[in-house]
């Protein structure tokens, strides 16, 4: 895919989709990993089986480090998405509901995301260590989407943190109140991940 230009009115709706949709990432990554740790034998039921709100409903519910972890990445993140509310007098609920925005929105996610999925298939646990990480690598590329007005997700390795892009991030404008809102939580969300991987570290 070669680089997408976007409507500058379409690119904050965007983004909220991305970020909410990476709330659900990481709720989903937390409720498999008290699973794996607690009830390892319901990791074969059928995602059809139950609504999304149980991944939510069971982290609030487990008194797991990890899951405490992933509520404090998930608040991070809700947090920037009620920021861009204020700021742009945004209704969510109709937003969510705007079809044409959720299909642009999650192209751009699943290339984001894929490494991550990946991992998972695998490694429950190393996925969940790997995720504030790819997340921070996401929301990036969504500074430079805000920047730039286009993106090319399919190069979220070669030229995000995995691979080029930390000098670039180290000295990107923050001028623009958008960009400084994601600069600020992709800062938070790498504290989280060292928090996430010394827990995984301490289990050993």
């Amino acid at each position: 895919m070669a680089v997408t230009k976007y409507a500058k009115e379409d690119i904050i709706p965007i983004v909220i989709h991305i970020l909410s949709f990476s709330t659900v990432k990481f709720a989903e990554y937390g409720y498999k990993s008290v699973l794996e740790k607690d009830m390892p034998e319901l990791l074969s039921m059928e995602e059809d089986d139950f609504d999304v709100s149980l991944y939510f409903q069971l982290l609030l519910a487990s008194d797991d480090d990890v899951s405490r972890a992933i509520n404090k990445c998930i608040a991070l993140i809700d947090q920037a998405i009620d920021t861009f509310r204020i700021m742009y007098a945004i209704d969510l609920e109709e937003l969510y509901t705007d079809e044409r925005i959720h299909e642009l929105a999650n192209q751009i996610y699943a290339d984001l995301y894929y490494y991550a999925d990946g991992l998972i298939e695998d490694n429950i646990s190393s996925a969940v260590m790997e995720l504030p990480f790819t997340a921070a690598n996401a929301f990036f590329f969504l500074c430079k989407l805000i920047i730039n007005q286009e993106i090319d997700a399919e190069q979220s390795m070669d030229e995000g943190f995995y691979g080029t892009g930390w000098e670039e991030f180290e000295f990107m404008d923050t001028s623009d109140n958008n960009v400084a809102v994601l600069y600020d939580l992709i800062q938070e969300i790498l504290k989280m991940n060292i928090e996430i991987s010394d827990i995984f570290a301490s289990r050993e």
